[in-house]
């Protein structure tokens, strides 16, 4: 028998080993695509997430009043939250007010503790002994003193207290830090100084 090139056969091989390699090339880029929309979607999933719990983390004011006949404010809040319970001492806030184009500040952490308040405690659970909890949990109500002055600490003066905002006739305000970048603000009003009096 006669050896004989078979032109069609050859052309059939190297047809049959580029569709192999184009199957291959395409399978890895499947697999490549599909690996970096999957890593997108949980990457974006989990923005979602941590923006929702964000969204969903305040706190909100429910009450205010003249807690002393100087410079003290007791605030009543709720902390609400579709996350986690947050530390105290990670929770910052800011008193402030402006009089005569001059701004008057008071900052510093819940549990800071202040010498006029009850055994220096700033902030209890409602319904509960007098002492300062290790977290915030959702759902749960506190009491906040917040104490009039500047500065940090104990603070020096009554600058934004009660007595002094109503004095002057001005606005304070409270603002509340989260950790994970909530906050929220309270305007504070004193319409009639006297102790126990709401502030709106």
């Amino acid at each position: 028998m006669e050896k004989q090139n078979d032109t069609l056969a050859q052309v059939g091989i190297g047809a049959m080993i580029v569709f192999i390699g184009i199957l291959i090339a395409v399978s890895t880029s499947m697999f490549v695509m599909i690996n970096q929309l999957e890593r997108i979607a949980q990457g974006a999933e989990s923005t979602v997430s941590v923006a929702t719990n964000e969204a969903h983390t305040q706190i909100v004011f429910v009450g205010g009043w003249v807690d002393d006949a100087y410079d003290d404010y007791l605030l009543m809040i709720e902390y609400q939250s579709l996350g986690k319970n947050v530390q105290t001492d990670e929770v910052g806030w800011v008193l402030w007010c402006e009089h005569n184009d001059q701004i008057f500040r008071r900052m510093g952490y819940f549990g800071d503790p202040v010498a006029s308040a009850p055994g220096g405690v700033t902030l209890w659970e409602v319904g509960e002994d007098i002492t300062l909890p290790t977290e915030l949990i959702s759902g749960k109500r506190y009491f906040v003193i917040a104490d009039g002055g500047t500065g940090t600490g104990n603070g020096a003066g009554t600058s934004c207290g009660p007595q002094w905002i109503f004095d002057r006739g001005v606005t304070a305000y409270y603002s509340i830090y989260l950790p994970d970048g909530g906050h929220t603000t309270q305007e504070l009003r004193v319409n009639v100084f006297e102790v126990g009096e709401s502030v709106t």
